[in-house]
């Protein structure tokens, strides 16, 4: 809450020589804060984050200054598809009161949990890039843990970020942004995330395709996993929240998987606990590798933004899997 109290007035009224205060956005986590910024680039709408960096916006409570700031807020963006589970009655209750939401999922074509990547019978990675070029897919999650829907963590695919732009631009235009203003930073905002993309295509280029194989903490890299042509073999905690529990028989099973891939690493992320995954590694004999996943770390971290989150990510994935 220290994050949230340092980005000034939360009421949006008056500054403090009684001027009104800046307009600004309000984006539920780093990630997205920092791609709200990207799309309001000219500086005419400040923008600020709810979770702070670190947290876990799985299981991130607001309080009544988020409330607060919320209700203040010229427009809310949040991830959607129950990422925000603790926080979606608020921001329908924000909604239900008039302030514009955001929901970025529902804006790009979302894939079913458990619905990973891999290598195809020609020996290409990843989907197809006009496959989601279209709109996006309406797809729900159905229980409060996120499980039996489509995949929250929309923004491990560059692409799929980058085909939300446009509607992200005409909200912050509705919000009040400038038209020609957001318009060319919706433009520069698509260049950098192109540029992104292919650097993460280059930097995992050194893994072979028998060593694509992921073990997570939960099962956050499914849209990674599309994109770059890797599988999911399992996760620590079965489900595409942090909000659940490991469970013994599932790690057993997932061991005996991991011993027949030959997968050398697992891993974990820096938001979460990870100490059943720190057992089972050890009794296996395979390295701990520690990612970025759910929120960007502090300014001095290798993860202050969106595109260092991918990068840091993206060599960290490398180094654990290239021969």
């Amino acid at each position: 809450m220290l994050a949230v109290a340092a980005c000034g007035e939360g009421d949006g009224s008056t500054g403090d020589a009684g001027e009104p205060a800046q307009p600004y956005i309000v984006a539920t986590t780093g990630i997205w804060a920092d791609v709200a910024s990207m799309v309001a680039c000219d500086g005419a709408l400040d923008v600020r984050t709810l979770v702070p960096a670190g947290g876990d916006p799985h299981a991130y409570e607001p309080s009544l200054r988020d409330r607060e700031m919320l209700d203040a807020a010229v427009l809310v963006v949040s991830n959607g598809l129950g990422l925000e589970a603790l926080l979606d009655d608020t921001i329908d209750d924000v909604a239900a009161g008039g302030a514009p939401v955001f929901a970025v999922a529902e804006h790009v074509d979302t894939i079913p949990i458990g619905e990973h990547g891999g290598v195809d019978d020609e020996g290409d990675y990843g989907h197809d890039e006009d496959e989601h070029a279209d709109g996006a897919d309406d797809g729900h999650v159905e229980d409060e843990h996120g499980d039996g829907g489509d995949d929250p963590h929309v923004w491990f695919d560059p692409t799929r970020v980058a085909d939300a732009l446009p509607a992200l631009g005409a909200a912050i235009v509705a919000a009040g942004g400038d038209p020609d203003a957001t318009g060319d930073c919706v433009s520069s905002a698509g260049a950098e995330l192109e540029a992104l993309d292919a650097d993460a295509q280059a930097q995992l280029a050194a893994v072979a395709p028998e060593r694509r194989l992921l073990v997570t903490n939960h099962d956050s890299l499914g849209y990674f996993a599309d994109r770059y042509g890797f599988e999911v073999l399992g996760t620590i905690l079965p489900s595409a929240s942090t909000l659940t529990a490991a469970n013994p028989a599932q790690l057993e099973a997932l061991g005996e998987d991991i011993e027949a891939a030959g997968v050398p690493a697992i891993f974990t992320e820096s938001l979460s606990d990870d100490t059943d995954a720190a057992a089972l590694a050890d009794r296996l004999d395979v390295e701990i590798v520690e990612l970025y996943t759910d929120a960007l770390g502090d300014a001095d971290s290798p993860a202050a933004t969106y595109a260092d989150l991918l990068r840091a990510d993206a060599d960290l994935i490398a180094a654990a899997l290239a021969e």
